[in-house]
């Protein structure tokens, strides 16, 4: 087995936990009858919790992670998402400890959040870095599916039954200490070096976070929209809803199988990012106009396409623009860029639809749909991602 592989192995096990948080999801409701003395907010707190322990991981990282051995941060990412997510199972008494672990699994999350992007730089040879980062998309998505449509099946025997869904945090555990090689970050592979040396960080990755966080607002716009949409609009019922959602992540996952045939292509690969968006955002007008479920669930398609685009290439982009030392900072300001900008999608979305416009949900999609529209005519009027793989040198089909 080549190192490659082997490598491929325990970085896409450890990204089946990329989505831990959404593991306790369908049990909210019940959660909530069962502390019948907290409000409706705090108990949705146990799914905003991770997201923003996740974004402090992020900052720990970007200090420590030049000094940490790789191993020892994708190890703690499974055990701190086995620790947080299975002791609500036994100790699972009061909102408040329930609180604190999901806290604990937002850090196991912050840890696989950052370590797998930087472990495929790393670990993985230039030629396959990018397919790599574009399949690891689809074990996101695969994750995703496996937290709620088995933690809901779990749950179907009680609340503290669905937490039993983090065992799947143990064989990772054991996949990651058989695959993942030991060592220190001052002697990884020489692969993620870029075209250049540089002595300091630089715009490039901040920019690249601006980028992630617009996909992750737009996107996260639709996820709050789509069931306001349905409902409200007489479209259908919450079951429609699912399925509206379970399209936009088989989208996600279907970019994550063709991405590295499409980008083969030197002009589409020059601006992919805004590509990306300008079809992100036609869906999202697309969602605010659908006359049916069907027309919405062709919308999500290419929203979860779009959002995989996003997901593959800010990382990917990063790596070619700063140097190898510098990759985890880079990337640590990237995952706090996708955490943010789900955090702040309601808040701007909805204030600025409600400023300008009604405020409705279709009023909110094409608020989003307008942000990814403005942030893609800057991406091509700057050529920004074009220079970035021209500078690196990047030959055309290196991703195969």
């Amino acid at each position: 087995m080549s190192k490659d592989t082997k490598a491929r192995i325990g970085i896409f096990s450890l990204t089946l936990l990329s989505m831990a948080s959404l593991g306790i999801t369908p049990s909210i409701a019940l959660i909530m009858a069962a502390f019948p003395e907290s409000s409706a907010t705090e108990v949705q707190q146990l799914t905003a919790i991770p997201n923003l322990v996740a974004i402090v991981m992020a900052l720990l990282f970007s200090v420590g992670a030049n000094k940490i051995p790789r191993k020892v941060v994708a190890l703690a990412g499974p055990i701190f998402v086995a620790l947080g997510g299975l002791l609500p199972y036994f100790f699972g008494n009061s909102l408040s400890f329930l609180l604190v672990c999901s806290g604990i699994v937002g850090a196991g999350v912050g840890c696989v959040s950052n370590i797998t992007q930087v472990l495929i730089t790393e670990l993985v040879s230039p030629e396959k870095r990018q397919a790599t980062m574009a399949q690891n998309v689809i074990f996101v998505n695969i994750g995703a599916i496996i937290m709620t449509t088995c933690g809901g099946m779990l749950a179907a025997g009680g609340w503290k039954n669905n937490y039993l869904i983090y065992l799947v945090a143990v064989p990772v555990l054991l996949l990651v200490a058989v695959f993942i090689p030991f060592y220190r970050p001052d002697a990884a592979p020489d692969a993620a070096a870029p075209a250049g040396p540089k002595l300091s960080l630089g715009v490039k990755p901040f920019i690249v976070a601006g980028i992630i966080l617009t996909v992750n607002c737009v996107y996260s716009a639709f996820a709050n929209n789509a069931s306001i949409l349905i409902i409200n609009g007489g479209l259908g019922d919450s079951g429609a809803v699912g399925i509206v959602n379970s399209v936009s992540t088989i989208g996600g996952m279907v970019a994550g199988v063709i991405l590295g045939k499409i980008l083969e292509n030197r002009t589409i690969q020059r601006m992919s990012l805004a590509l990306g968006l300008i079809l992100m955002g036609a869906g999202m007008v697309t969602m605010a106009f659908a006359p049916s479920v069907a027309v919405m669930c062709v919308a999500a398609f290419f929203i979860g396409f779009a959002l995989s685009i996003g997901f593959a290439q800010c990382p990917f982009v990063i790596s070619l623009s700063v140097a190898p030392m510098l990759i985890p900072t880079a990337i640590s300001m990237y995952s706090i860029g996708s955490s943010l900008g789900g955090t702040i999608s309601p808040t701007l979305i909805n204030g600025i639809a409600g400023s300008l416009l009604s405020g409705s949900g279709a009023d909110c999609c094409l608020v989003a749909a307008g942000i990814a529209f403005v942030v893609a005519a800057a991406l091509l009027v700057t050529g920004f991602q074009g220079r970035i793989i021209d500078n690196a040198a990047l030959p055309q089909g290196a991703q195969e």
